[in-house]
């Protein structure tokens, strides 16, 4: 009897084995399918995965907050914005709740959600989140990381669009400083950030 309660758990196990195996699967069909520009098959597979790891692993699984954030990323990329937000959220607050305070997929939420806001001209709420990016990866990454670059390339243009031009200069500059010290003087970040600042220094002489 006892030998045949350990067999029900192993084949349980191995069942459920195969079945996170079939929803990576999933996962991976959906991130190809994006990747291909057929955002209705990526939210297709996307969903199956996410179906099954809600099932197996329950509704607030970091793994679960994954597939959210890939639902989030494809609506964003549709330019279905509400429904982007309604799935970036749901991932905000898996990771909040599940992941270290300076995890770097947590940043990587705040900084998608941060975008979108940008987009809709919703520019103070946008500042929330990058402020809560830029404090996160000054914890997590080195000073030089091109990341932090990058958090400073868009805070910069939020004070641009608020209009704030001596403040969107201070984070170019930084964005730039930053950057060279990794990246070429080809590279896409510096050439983005030296244009910013050549027309920043216009508009503040105007």
């Amino acid at each position: 009897m006892e030998e045949n309660e350990q067999a029900r758990k192993c084949y349980k196990r191995m069942l459920k084995e195969a079945q996170l195996t079939l929803g990576n699967a999933e996962l991976g069909l959906g991130r190809a399918s994006l990747r291909c520009n057929d955002c209705q098959e990526s939210l297709e597979h996307f969903q199956a995965a996410l179906e099954i790891r809600q099932r197996l692993l329950g509704e607030n699984h970091p793994d679960v907050a994954e597939i959210f954030s890939f639902l989030g990323e494809t609506y964003n990329k549709m330019q279905n914005y509400d429904d982007a937000l309604v799935y970036l959220v749901q991932a905000m607050d898996i990771e909040e709740e599940t992941l270290p305070p300076n995890s770097l997929n947590l940043a990587a939420t705040y900084d998608t959600i941060g975008a979108i806001y940008m987009i809709l001209n919703q520019y103070d709420v946008a500042l929330i989140y990058y402020e809560k990016v830029l404090q996160i990866r000054q914890v997590a990454l080195p000073a030089d990381h091109p990341q932090i670059a990058a958090i400073y390339g868009s805070l910069g243009s939020l004070f641009e669009s608020k209009g704030d031009y001596a403040k969107a200069l201070n984070y170019q500059e930084k964005s730039l400083e930053v950057a060279r010290k990794t990246r070429a003087a080809t590279h896409n970040i510096v050439a983005n950030a030296q244009d910013s600042i050549r027309r920043l220094k216009a508009k503040i002489k105007q």
